[in-house]
C-alpha cells in the first residue's frame, strides 16, 4: 500500500518543476537560470522542492525496505517447507543480493536529508582570498551524491541480479522465450517495471551530458551564492546592497543581478542577466527535465520489480514445493519394490 505514494510525491514534485523550473514563460526568472539539477534548487531556491525532495527520498526508499522486508521474510519462511527452491544456490545468493538492496535504499534517504548547497564562490574569484570554504559544503555535496547514486547504481546492478534469481526460480520464467510467450498479467507487469526501470539509466545520461555533469565541467550551469537573483526582493538587494563595497568591487560588472521594473505579478523582479549565454538556459531545463523523468522512472521501476519478485518467488517456492512432494511419492513406491 504505501508503494501507491509514490506517484502521487511524483505528481506533486513535477508540479513544482514544471510550473517554476523549467517554464519558458519565466525566461531568466525561472529555476533553471540558476541551476541544472533538481537538487541545487531544493538546497538553494526553493523550499517548496526542498519538502517534495526530502518526502520523496525518503517515503519511497523506506517503502522499498518494507517490501524488500516481505520478499525475506518469505524466503525463509520457504526454508521450513522441503523442495521450494529450484536451485540449492539460491538462497545464499538471494540473501546477499536482498542485503545489498536494503543497503542502496537506506543511502537513498541520506540524499534527501543532506541537501546540496551552492559555491560561495566562482572560480575566478577564489585567488582573492575572500572567499570562506568549510568543510561542511564538501561533506554536503559528497553525502548528497554519494547517497542517490550508491542507491540507483546498487538497484540497477544488484537489482538486476536479484530479478534474475527470482526468474530462475520459477518455472514460466526460466527462459526469456518463456517470459515472453503467454503473456498475463504478472509477465506484463515484469516488462512494464523493466521497461520503467532501466529507461531511467538513459534519462540520467542524457541529463548528465547536456548539463556537462551538472555543472561539475562547466561551473556556469550553477550560480554561485552571490548570483542568486529570485531570492532578493528588494530593489536595493538585487542591485548589491546585500555586499559589502569590497565584495562589489572585487565582483566589478561580472555581478549580474538586475531589477526589472516591468515585472508581471508572479515572475521574480530580480532577475540574472544574461543568463541564456551558451544556451546555458535551455540545456539547464532540458536536462532538469531528462533527471526528473529519470528519477520518476526509476523509482516506478523499482517499485514494480519488487512487487514482481515478491508475487512471482510466492508461486514459484509453492510450485517447486508441490513438485517435490509428487516426485517423492513417486519415488516410494519404486524403492519399496
Amino acid at each position: 500500500a504505501g508503494m501507491l505514494l509514490i506517484p502521487l510525491l511524483f505528481i506533486s514534485l513535477g508540479i513544482e518543476i514544471g510550473g517554476f523550473g523549467v517554464d519558458c514563460r519565466l525566461g531568466c526568472g525561472s529555476y533553471a537560470a540558476y541551476g541544472s539539477n533538481i537538487s541545487y534548487i531544493a538546497g538553494n531556491l526553493s523550499t517548496h522542492v526542498y519538502v517534495c525532495i526530502f518526502i520523496v527520498l525518503v517515503i519511497m526508499p523506506f517503502s522499498f525496505l518494507m517490501q524488500t522486508n516481505i520478499i525475506r521474510k518469505q524466503r525463509l519462511d520457504a526454508v521450513s517447507r522441503e523442495g521450494s527452491f529450484a536451485d540449492e544456490k539460491y538462497f545464499a545468493r538471494a540473501k546477499v543480493s536482498d542485503a545489498l538492496l536494503i543497503l542502496g535504499f537506506v543511502t537513498m534517504a541520506v540524499t534527501g536529508m543532506v541537501p546540496t548547497e551552492a559555491l560561495v564562490c566562482d572560480p575566478w574569484l577564489q585567488p582573492s582570498g575572500k572567499c570562506f570554504g568549510s568543510g561542511g559544503y564538501f561533506a554536503q555535496t559528497v553525502m548528497h551524491g554519494i547517497g542517490i547514486n550508491v542507491g540507483i547504481f546498487l538497484f540497477l546492478i544488484n537489482g538486476t541480479r536479484r530479478l534474475f534469481l527470482a526468474m530462475s526460480q520459477h518455472p514460466e520464467y526460466e527462459t526469456w522465450a518463456k517470459a515472453r510467450s503467454n503473456i498475463n498479467a504478472q509477465k506484463a507487469l515484469l516488462w512494464i517495471g523493466m521497461a520503467a526501470g532501466y529507461s531511467a539509466a538513459f534519462h540520467f545520461v542524457f541529463w548528465l551530458l547536456i548539463t556537462n555533469f551538472a555543472g561539475a565541467v562547466k561551473v556556469e550551469h550553477n550560480m554561485p551564492v552571490s548570483q542568486l537573483c529570485m531570492l532578493y526582493r528588494t530593489r536595493d538587494e538585487c542591485v548589491g546592497g546585500h555586499l559589502t563595497l569590497e565584495q562589489q568591487r572585487l565582483l566589478g560588472d561580472k555581478y549580474r543581478c538586475r531589477w526589472n521594473e516591468k515585472a508581471n505579478f508572479g515572475i521574480p523582479a530580480c532577475i540574472l542577466d544574461k543568463c541564456d549565454v551558451d544556451g546555458i538556459l535551455d540545456k539547464n531545463r532540458v536536462g532538469i527535465v531528462g533527471e526528473y523523468l529519470g528519477f520518476m522512472f526509476f523509482s516506478l521501476g523499482a517499485g514494480i520489480l519488487l512487487i514482481w519478485i515478491q508475487q512471482a518467488e510466492q508461486e514459484a517456492f509453492k510450485i517447486n514445493s508441490a513438485w517435490s512432494k509428487q516426485k517423492r511419492r513417486v519415488a516410494t513406491p519404486s524403492s519399496s519394490k
